[in-house]
């Protein structure tokens, strides 16, 4: 019964020789793993036995053959941990007996952990960096070899000089360092050197007469998503505030057309977004209290806007319609003359009121109040926004530098959606510069500030780069600066900058030009490539 037993089974396995590619001699699987016992020694034909036993026992040291794509299997020894306890030495035997473990001493612990392997361990000392040419020594002059180095910047000086928050994404880049209290760097890319190098000059420009003019409309920094044109903006921002000049920042213009809020439609047209405006004079404001109570108000100018930030002028245009269709029934119904038609004409425009804040602020001293007005009235918030930039515009007393970054978010759609815009080329909803924040922002106008400029800056993290066209908007050719990627030494400067910020562990020298070949000197990529390896 054993025999037959054995011969089925190995009836059943002959699928298996095949896989396995075992010899037709060769013994069934139960004989190569000796689990049953060979009877063929004590039976006739005991050397046909012997042959087929030989073949079993070379069948089994046959390695099944493996596949190329298959993982390499760790055969070496494992490594003894250096870190084990103590162990009694050969040939001294402790006799083992119960301990309680309240009755443990520190004594005793001592004798066991640490062991002396770790003890005795020298502490690796972590080398010097050796770049002495990586943060900048002295900012107050600043050249072109100065391109590549960073500027060491405390924490509280970030919160100082930027408290509308910074352009870009150096918020990100400032959790990725442990320490929370350690200076953080800026690095000073070319575009920023030439930049401060050009205000310096602006900032005492005179005219033929005498006074001080700033003839230059500004900026327009562009460039492929993570080159670093934010970062630029935040440098020159925190320059320029420490240089003596008054900095109006906006670094997220998109969130005016992707957040939303209330809303209010003016008879112009255009999407009132008052409490959008208190914060950004509330912003405004932190920063630049007390340079705007320095600047007296030129009431010519003063009360040229409506509530919704447009001009004057412009609001009066939709009552000329109204006005003419007035007169002219009158006209018929009395026989006047053209002269008493066109008087008759002047008369009422000069009698339509305008919804605007100069009926509540009538005097004001600086350009502070009508800011404080905005603050403390939601109603005129808008207004006031508009109030600020025609003063700034006007005024001589310190050199004004707007910065706007994101400004290429202000033409796209907004998430807003009205009826107005159905069956348009909008879809339905309604355009960016048709809501008053992007609207006092999206003009090219930095020919309009007697003593200022203008610098914005694009962004494409949520837009694919296209045919963009900044000529239509009023852009000459050379006021655009293009942003370019990571030269090789300043991608060596920020890859030790993140080495010394504790934010890459492990890097390897070797592979330095590797990982600029892979990410091109692109910031973002860099970023996020060396962040997630090392």
């Amino acid at each position: 019964l054993k025999r037959a037993a054995l011969e089925l089974f190995g009836a059943m396995c002959t699928p298996l020789r095949r896989v396995l590619q075992l010899p037709p001699g060769a013994a069934p699987l139960s004989r190569q793993a000796g689990r049953l016992p060979s009877r063929s020694t004590a039976r006739p034909g005991g050397a046909a036995a012997a042959r087929r036993g030989a073949a079993s026992v070379s069948a089994a040291s046959f390695t099944p053959r493996r596949s190329r794509f298959d993982l390499p299997v760790e055969r070496s020894a494992d490594p003894v941990s250096r870190f084990k306890l103590a162990e009694p030495p050969e040939g001294d035997e402790i006799p083992r007996k119960a301990i309680r473990l309240d009755r443990i001493t520190a004594e005793d612990v001592a004798t066991q952990w640490p062991p002396p392997a770790l003890v005795e361990a020298s502490i690796p000392v972590a080398n010097e960096v050796r770049r002495p040419h990586l943060w900048l020594t002295d900012d107050t002059t600043i050249s072109a070899e100065d391109v590549g180095r960073f500027v060491k910047l405390p924490r509280d000086d970030l919160l100082e000089l930027l408290p509308e928050g910074p352009c870009g994404e150096l918020a990100r880049d400032l959790t990725l360092v442990p320490s929370r209290t350690r200076p953080v760097g800026l690095m000073l890319r070319k575009l920023s050197v030439e930049l401060i190098m050009q205000l310096q000059e602006l900032r005492d420009a005179t005219n033929a007469r005498g006074q001080p003019r700033i003839n230059k409309a500004g900026f327009l920094l562009d460039g492929h998503r993570g080159v670093g044109k934010s970062q630029v903006l935040n440098l020159i921002t925190m320059w320029a505030r420490r240089n003596g000049w008054l900095v109006v920042l906006e670094p997220a213009t998109a969130r005016y057309r992707t957040e939303i809020a209330d809303i209010k439609r003016s008879n112009n047209g255009v999407y009132i977004q008052n409490e959008f405006a208190q914060q950004f004079l509330e912003a405004t404001s932190i920063a630049n209290r007390q340079k705007l109570q320095e600047i007296p108000v030129d009431m010519s100018a003063y009360g040229s806007t409506v509530i919704d930030g447009e001009p004057v002028k412009e609001a009066r245009r939709l009552y000329n319609p109204l006005i003419e269709k007035t007169v002219d029934q009158e006209v018929a119904a009395q026989g006047l003359d053209e002269f008493e038609r066109l008087r008759r004409v002047a008369a009422y425009a000069k009698q339509v009121r305008m919804p605007s804040m100069v009926e509540q602020l009538r005097d004001p001293v600086n350009v502070w109040e009508i800011v404080e007005f905005g603050l403390e009235n939601q109603a005129y918030a808008t207004q006031a926004v508009a109030e600020m930039f025609v003063q700034l515009q006007h005024q001589v007393t310190h050199p004004v530098l707007v910065i706007v970054d994101q400004w290429n978010e202000c033409f796209p759609v907004s998430q807003y959606v009205s009826i107005r815009y159905d069956n348009t080329r909008f879809h339905g909803y309604i355009p960016a510069y048709h809501l008053t924040m992007p609207r006092a922002l999206h003009r090219w106008d930095g020919n309009k500030y007697r003593r200022g400029l203008k610098i914005c800056a694009t962004s494409w993290a949520r837009y694919k780069r296209r045919d963009y066209r900044p000529e239509l908007l009023g852009v000459k050719d050379h006021e655009v600066r293009t942003v370019r990627n990571f030269s090789q030494l300043e991608f060596a400067n920020y890859v030790t900058y993140l080495r010394m910020m504790n934010v890459l562990h492990n890097f390897p020298r070797e592979d330095l030009e590797y990982h600029y070949m892979l990410t091109q000197g692109n910031g973002f990529q860099a970023r996020k490539l060396l962040s997630t390896l090392y």
